[in-house]
């Protein structure tokens, strides 16, 4: 299942490229994910969080095996390209109570601002609608910029969430959620 939006905001590359959505179903695919959490982990948390946190998320949740294993949980990755330069990646659960559980959506720098993340989103949706799923939920640390991003994309804050999440860090996040309906 490789599927596609056009997108007509301005991209990387000035074109009106799809943006495509490759499902992470390989070993290279997945070296492929693990590579781009790297360089957008610790081109954009380390302001936010610090290096030593970034570390710690990346070498537990980020890697190739930490990946491999997630999708064997039922987590479901995809590439994000467009003109074939992979421009990020995201993972989703379908979960209990017709809700779909939004895991990881990282964009490159070079793509933040060019609508990649709203294609991104819209992807997601459709998924949950195809399934039958009326809720989207995600959660976001309360410094990261995004919040504001999430809310513009009709997301509210249900609520904080501090949870320790092992190497002595502790998880200082929103739960955002959103109604399909």
């Amino acid at each position: 299942m490789r599927a596609s939006l056009k997108d007509n905001s301005t991209d990387v590359h000035n074109s009106s490229a799809p943006t495509e959505f490759v499902p992470v179903s390989s070993p290279a695919h997945i070296a492929v994910v693990a590579r781009l959490a790297r360089d957008i982990w610790y081109e954009h948390y380390v302001p936010l969080i610090g290096r030593p946190r970034v570390d710690y998320m990346v070498s537990r949740f980020q890697t190739a095996p930490a990946i491999e294993a997630q999708i064997g949980d039922g987590y479901e990755y995809f590439l994000v390209a467009r003109d074939g330069r992979h421009l990020g990646y995201l993972a989703v659960q379908e979960q209990h109570a017709e809700r779909m559980f939004i895991s990881k959506l990282y964009v490159t720098k070079e793509a933040r601002g060019t609508g990649t993340g709203r294609a991104c989103m819209e992807f997601i949706e459709q998924t949950a609608r195809s399934r039958g799923l009326s809720r989207l939920w995600l959660t976001v640390s309360k410094r990261n910029p995004a919040v504001q991003a999430y809310e513009r994309l009709g997301f509210r804050i249900a609520e904080p969430i501090v949870m320790d999440i092992g190497g002595g860090f502790v998880m200082d996040d929103f739960r955002m959620e959103r109604d399909l309906n």
